[in-house]
C-alpha cells in the first residue's frame, strides 16, 4: 500500500506540474508560414541558449517504395556527396562546424534535423540545404552503404525481439510496406541500384509538400533572410503519393508461429493485432487502454500479473504504432522457455478481461494523470519541439494540439476503453514465439 501511495503521490505531483507546463506549451507561440512554393514553416523563437534546430519532414517513406530499402537509403545517402561537395568534404565540414544532421525514416515519412550553434548558423544552413537540394548519390558511396546496411540487417537477425517482431509484422501485413522493417531486408538489397535512389529522390524530395520547423535562437528577420536565400526560390512539385492501406487477412482462429532457435536461452513472445490509425477518433481511448493493459510499466496489468505476482517474465509490455494507417498493436514478453505457455495464457486472460469488463476508476485516473503529465516530457527540449511541430500538420493534429491534448485524454471514459478494446482485441490475434523449445 505504501508503494502504491508513493506512486499515486508522484503521479498527482506530475499532474500539477503538467498543468503548469501545459500552460507553457499552450503559450508556445510558434507561427505557421506557407510559402508560394507550397512548403510550410513552423517557427518558434527561443533565445535562452545560442542553439538553432531545423527539421524538415518529407512525405516519403516505405509506403512509396518500388523496392525495399529505397526510402531508407535515399535519406542516408544525402550526406554522401552533392554537386558542390564530396562525401569527405561534407564530413569534414560537419566536424569543423560542430553541427549534426540526423535522419529519421519511418513507415510514414522521412525527417532530417540540423542542430547548430548560432555562431555557425549561416554556414550550417547552407550545407543543410545543399545536402537536401543537390545530392548526387555517388556509385562508390552507394555500394559502401549497401554493404554496411546488409551487415547491419544480418546482425539484427540475431536479436530475438527483432526476429519475433519481423515475423509478426509480415504475418499481420503481408507484402504491404508496414509488413517489413523500414531498413529493408538483406535478400532484397541485391536488386537495388543507385538509379532507384535517384528516382525516389526525384519523385518526392520537392518543396511543395515539405514541412519545416525552425526552433531556437533565430528571430523573424534572420528567418526571412534564410527563407529568401534557400527556400523561396526552390521550385518543384513532388509526385502525388499513391499509398494504400494494408488489407488484413481474415482468420477464423488465432495464428500461432514458432521459430526454434536453440542458441537462445529464453523465449521471446510477440503477441499482436491489427491496430489503429493516428487519425482514428478512438486513438486517445486506445492510448489510455494501452497504458492500463501493458504500456504503463510496472503499474500495468500485464506487469503486475506476469512479472510481479507470478515472476514469470523478465519483461512484458504492450505498445502500438502512431501511423497513417492502422499499424500493429503488440505485446512482447521475455521468459524462460518452460514458462512460455503460462505467459501466453495470462496475456490472453488479461486481454479478455479488458475487452469484457470496464476498467476501474482508479486505473482510469492513474492512466490519465500519467498520459497528460507525459506530454511536456515529449517537448521538453528544443530538439524534441522541432521534430514534433511538423507532425502537427502531417497528422492533421492542429496548431492548438498542445492546448487540447489534456482535454482529449480527460474526456476518455471507461466505456470508451471497453468499446475500443472490444473492437481491436478480438480472438483474431497472432502469436510468435522465438526460443529453444
Amino acid at each position: 500500500m505504501r508503494i502504491k501511495f508513493i506512486i499515486l503521490f508522484f503521479l498527482s505531483s506530475l499532474f500539477l506540474l503538467s498543468n503548469y507546463t501545459l500552460v507553457g506549451a499552450a503559450k508556445m507561440d510558434f507561427k505557421t508560414i506557407r510559402l508560394n512554393n507550397g512548403a510550410k514553416i513552423k517557427h518558434l523563437y527561443r533565445d535562452s541558449i545560442p542553439i538553432v534546430y531545423i527539421t524538415v519532414l518529407i512525405p516519403a517513406s516505405t509506403l512509396d517504395e518500388t523496392k525495399p530499402s529505397q526510402a531508407y537509403l535515399t535519406a542516408h545517402m544525402l550526406t554522401h556527396g552533392t554537386k558542390n561537395r564530396s562525401a569527405r568534404q561534407i564530413e569534414d565540414e560537419i566536424d569543423f562546424l560542430a553541427i549534426s544532421i540526423e535522419k529519421k525514416i519511418t513507415n510514414d515519412y522521412t525527417m532530417l534535423t540540423l542542430s547548430t550553434t548560432k555562431r555557425h548558423l549561416k554556414e550550417a544552413v547552407e550545407l543543410f540545404f545543399d545536402i537536401l537540394k543537390n545530392p548526387i548519390f555517388p556509385e562508390e558511396e552507394f555500394n559502401k552503404e549497401v554493404s554496411i546496411l546488409e551487415k547491419s540487417l544480418k546482425q539484427m537477425e540475431e536479436d530475438p525481439s527483432f526476429i519475433a517482431n519481423k515475423k509478426l509484422l509480415r504475418s499481420l501485413f503481408g507484402e504491404h510496406p508496414y509488413g517489413r522493417p523500414v531498413e529493408g531486408e538483406p535478400e532484397s538489397l541485391r536488386n537495388l541500384q543507385r538509379q532507384d535512389l535517384i528516382d525516389f529522390y526525384d519523385r518526392f524530395y520537392k518543396p511543395d509538400k515539405m514541412i519545416f520547423s525552425f526552433v531556437g535562437d533565430i528571430n523573424e528577420k534572420e528567418l526571412n533572410e534564410l527563407k529568401s536565400n534557400f527556400l523561396e526560390n526552390w521550385i518543384g512539385k513532388s509526385t502525388e503519393r499513391k499509398i494504400t492501406p494494408p488489407q488484413f487477412q481474415m482468420r477464423d482462429k488465432p495464428l500461432e508461429i514458432k521459430i526454434k532457435r536453440e542458441d537462445f536461452a529464453q523465449s521471446t513472445i510477440a503477441f499482436g493485432y491489427e491496430g489503429i490509425s493516428r487519425k482514428d477518433p478512438d486513438f486517445y481511448a486506445f492510448s489510455v487502454m494501452n497504458y492500463i493493459l501493458g504500456g504503463g510499466g510496472l503499474t500495468s496489468r500485464l506487469a503486475k500479473k506476469v512479472r510481479e505476482e507470478q515472476g514469470l517474465a523478465y519483461s512484458v509490455y504492450s505498445t502500438f504504432s502512431h501511423s497513417l494507417f492502422p499499424g500493429p498493436f503488440y505485446i512482447e514478453a521475455k521468459t524462460k522457455a518452460e514458462n512460455t505457455m503460462n505467459v501466453i495464457k495470462i496475456i490472453i486472460d488479461e486481454i479478455r478481461e479488458i475487452s469484457s469488463k470496464s476498467v476501474t476508476d482508479e486505473e482510469l485516473k492513474e492512466a490519465k494523470l500519467f498520459l497528460i503529465g507525459s506530454l511536456p516530457l515529449r517537448i521538453d527540449t528544443m530538439r524534441k519541439i522541432t521534430e514534433f511541430l511538423p507532425l502537427l500538420d502531417f497528422y492533421e493534429l492542429g496548431d492548438d494540439y498542445f492546448i487540447k491534448y489534456a482535454t482529449y485524454i480527460d474526456n476518455v471514459s471507461s466505456q470508451d476503453i471497453l468499446k475500443i478494446a472490444k473492437r481491436i482485441l478480438n480472438q483474431n490475434y497472432i502469436v510468435v514465439v522465438v526460443g529453444p523449445q
